[in-house]
């Protein structure tokens, strides 16, 4: 990832003591890429991932700390040395990036809840066309404890994005314009017995394009409903047996098609500082016939740790083996490998650097059926390094660069390099 934490525009506290279930929280970032919002690298990228907690950070509030909300507001200079994601016929610009965005918490007993409304505008100076960029997103996290046995959850996570973020499962890694996608899970954990649970979930995730052409081909609704059995078979140890169903249903194109999820896993906790969740199995995907994709059977598999090893300081990783949608014209799903590692360092309690590094290989099979020799592989590793430092409780300066390698050698058209470059000030109010 774009070691994106660093990048953060709206939610500079890393503050949230919620206890989230699926998706970690999805804070807006003024990316280098810029103002897109991805995944926290080193978190869960799967909303059927397990529950994370995220750590308080006590000097988050800024000159209202004791209010329930924080407005945050950001200005950001940078360099992107390839608008358009092309081998051939590159565009560079420099852009200025505005952003801000409001969140707020609420937590008791029994009830948590945490929300966030952001929004960004970017313009860049010589870019042909349109010189606007614009997005924007709404992020809720709920959590409620109805009675000793019953906890209920629910996230939901809306952006309206202008640039490829390779955090998001089934997009692509080149510009194809503005797009839209919401995920929404609703969870509900229920203790059976002292060392017996049960996890319930259903996701939906919608993918809209802007560009009508695009869309036909690619817009399309994700749905997922799991169901975990778990097993506490040490203190810090749990043992998980997992059940997912993944409709996938395209607006237009006839790339419909069913997976099924037989998984095993455990989640260990290792120390309150060090945890690692895995889930392991069998992947199923029926298509439709109008397809004429043959079903596929596979291996599935992902894991997240997260090891905070010394105080603001921390490593992340997650690592994700399965189908996904495929982000091109004409072929339903794709097999990627994803690994992402995340470093935060912090220097002293102002000056923090990070770095991260993601690598995503994707096999396409599905162009044309009757032609192995259309089968083609597709590699992206993409690396970043960036700084904070806080000059008090209310700015910080960020800096930050990413470079960006698509290499798919059979496939020249999607082969790209980019390198983006920014400075820039964040303020809390």
């Amino acid at each position: 990832m774009k070691t994106k934490s660093l990048f953060a525009i709206a939610s500079i506290a890393l503050s949230s003591s919620l206890v989230i279930a699926q998706q970690s929280s999805e804070e807006f970032y003024g990316s280098p890429a810029p103002a897109d919002f991805p995944q926290l690298e080193g978190q869960p990228v799967d909303d059927n991932a397990s529950a994370v907690e995220e750590a308080a950070d006590q000097d988050s509030g800024g000159v209202f700390e004791k209010k329930p909300y924080t407005l945050s507001a950001a200005v950001r200079e940078g360099f992107d040395d390839n608008l358009f994601t092309t081998e051939t016929n590159r565009y560079s610009s420099f852009y200025t990036n505005l952003a801000g965005g409001l969140e707020y918490k609420l937590e008791n007993s029994r009830l948590q809840l945490s929300a966030a409304l952001n929004g960004g505008v970017t313009y860049y100076y010589t870019r042909p066309g349109n010189k606007f960029d614009y997005t924007g997103a709404l992020n809720l996290q709920g959590l409620y404890k109805v009675n000793q046995r019953l906890t209920l959850n629910f996230s939901t996570n809306t952006a309206y994005l202008a640039q490829p973020d390779l955090e998001v499962p089934g997009t692509s890694a080149r510009n194809n314009g503005d797009y839209m996608f919401s995920s929404t899970t609703i969870a509900a954990a229920y203790q059976w017995a002292e060392k017996f649970s049960t996890d319930t979930k259903y996701n939906f995730t919608p993918f809209l394009y802007v560009e009508d052409a695009l869309n036909q081909d690619q817009g399309r609704i994700e749905q997922t409903l799991g169901q975990s059995f778990k097993w506490l078979v040490l203190p810090k140890t749990t043992a998980i047996a997992e059940y997912r169903a993944n409709p996938v249903n395209y607006y237009s194109a006839p790339l419909d098609n069913f997976g099924q999820f037989f998984l095993l896993g455990v989640d260990q906790v290792f120390s309150p500082k060090f945890k690692v969740t895995s889930r392991g199995g069998a992947e199923l995907r029926f298509y439709t016939s109008d397809n004429e994709n043959p079903d596929y059977f596979g291996p599935f598999a992902e894991l997240n740790g997260l090891y905070e090893y010394q105080k603001l300081s921390s490593i992340g990783l997650n690592l994700r083996y399965g189908t996904e949608a495929s982000g091109l014209n004409g072929a339903a799903t794709r097999n990627t490998f994803r690994i992402g590692v995340n470093l935060v360092q912090g220097i002293t309690p102002k000056l923090s650097f990070n770095a991260g590094l993601n690598y995503q290989n994707n096999f396409y099979n599905e162009f044309d059926k009757q032609n192995p020799d259309s089968d083609f592989y597709e590699n992206i590793i993409e690396f970043s390094v960036g700084a904070n430092f806080k000059i008090n409780k209310n700015f910080v300066l960020q800096g930050g660069y990413t470079r960006t390698v698509d290499a798919a050698p059979a496939s020249q058209q999607l082969s790209y390099t980019r390198n983006v470059t920014f400075l820039g000030v964040n303020v809390i109010f």
